[in-house]
């Protein structure tokens, strides 16, 4: 019976050193086993904050192409529309000064021109070919002999006094009021490069 004895307290012996040796395994594979899961969270935590912010970039890209879109048209139609308000506004002008011309108060102003700023003897006074039929009037405005020609150029009206030796040029047309006018509004509110 000591050897029946003995083989129990043997295999309990060994069952024992087993079962610490089983649970001291469990231990090691426990703590392994919450190492690696700690560490797939950190890598899952890491790829989900790479992904979102992936995402959130190219949503932000999206956002900020999309704007610049809508912002480019905007700008488009309100240059467009910018544009359109300008060429009425000097069409408007134009007919304006086409009327006038056309008016009686034409000749008086033409003459008031000649007047207020007398040209020199043997000046040539350039008007518009519709406008010759006023020389005989603007004749008598000027107090010494001129010649009067048609210049082409001249298609508003208005008048310009060249001097006789030809070096100067008084530009007194509505041609270039209407053209000054233009550049001046290009110039003033920068459109097109106009700030030159």
């Amino acid at each position: 019976m000591e050897t029946n004895q003995k083989l129990a307290q043997f295999m309990e012996a060994v069952s024992r050193s087993t079962d610490a040796e089983i649970a001291k395994a469990e231990h090691a594979a426990e703590l392994e086993a919450q190492e690696l899961l700690k560490n797939a969270q950190a890598q899952c935590s890491a790829e989900a904050a790479r992904e979102i912010a992936e995402r959130k970039a190219a949503i932000t890209a999206k956002y900020q192409k999309r704007m610049s879109q809508i912002g480019y048209r905007g700008k488009t139609a309100l240059l467009g529309r910018r544009q359109m308000l300008l060429m009425k506004l000097f069409a408007d002008l134009h007919k304006k000064l086409t009327d006038f011309t056309a008016s009686g108060d034409y000749l008086p102003w033409l003459q008031k021109l000649l007047q207020g700023q007398q040209p020199e003897a043997d000046s040539v006074i350039l008007l518009r070919e519709a406008d010759m039929k006023y020389q005989q009037q603007l004749e008598k405005a000027v107090s010494v002999p001129c010649t009067f020609r048609i210049d082409r150029t001249i298609r508003l009206g208005g008048l310009s006094v060249l001097s006789a030796d030809g070096r100067r040029c008084e530009n007194h047309t509505l041609d270039e009021a209407y053209a000054a006018k233009l550049r001046n509004f290009y110039r003033d509110h920068k459109i097109d490069g106009g700030e030159g």
